[in-house]
């Protein structure tokens, strides 16, 4: 870390460097209830923000991962932004014009049907709904720590180091952890009969 660099200038050159990967983590976590009220561009920005007013936080601890603390802020703005708007008083969210569900674009299920292609070849050609709908019951029926530690190394491309420090485990379990999720989910790919 440059202490040397006045803050902003800090603050900017390291969002410059992870302001993709916060992009895709806001993407991949934004419910589509929130999407309706704002654009994870616009969560991207307001994370920014947090991130200057907290800048004791991302320069101590050095030892964890700086991406750690910036997804830790983005996580804690998106959060923020689903209280005031889902929370709030207002206008009710869940009752605003939204496309079909089956027209809308869900980056998470997408993310985990590619996920599902890339670690198997699908034995016959399935229509897009039909493994949606596989990968969606395989999803519920994994342990939540399964999900999150493929999540972390394959959505967000977090590094082993990175996921452990976001976890709060030691590396080592971080790696036998991803290793024993991959493997229960690849199984549970084959036995659904549908991938080999």
């Amino acid at each position: 870390m440059a202490t040397d660099l006045p803050d902003k200038l800090w603050l900017a050159e390291l969002w410059q460097e992870h302001k993709e990967r916060l992009l895709k983590l806001l993407t991949l976590r934004m419910p589509p209830v929130l999407l309706r009220r704002m654009s994870p561009e616009d969560l991207l920005q307001e994370t920014y923000l947090a991130c200057g007013a907290r800048m004791n936080f991302l320069t101590a601890e050095p030892e964890v991962p700086v991406y750690v603390k910036l997804r830790r802020i983005a996580l804690q703005t998106l959060t923020d932004r689903e209280r005031y708007h889902l929370g709030a008083g207002k206008r009710d969210a869940m009752k605003e014009n939204t496309p079909d569900a089956d027209e809308q674009t869900d980056g998470a299920m997408d993310a985990w049907a590619g996920f599902a292609d890339s670690i198997s070849s699908p034995r016959s050609h399935i229509e897009k709904l039909e493994r949606r709908a596989l990968i969606r019951r395989l999803l519920q029926e994994m342990p939540e720590m399964d999900r999150e530690i493929l999540q972390l190394r394959h959505f967000e491309e977090m590094s082993n180091r990175e996921c452990a420090a976001a976890l709060g485990i030691a590396e080592k379990a971080a790696s036998i952890r991803y290793v024993r999720a991959l493997k229960r989910f690849r199984e549970a790919l084959v036995g659904s009969g549908l991938f080999c």
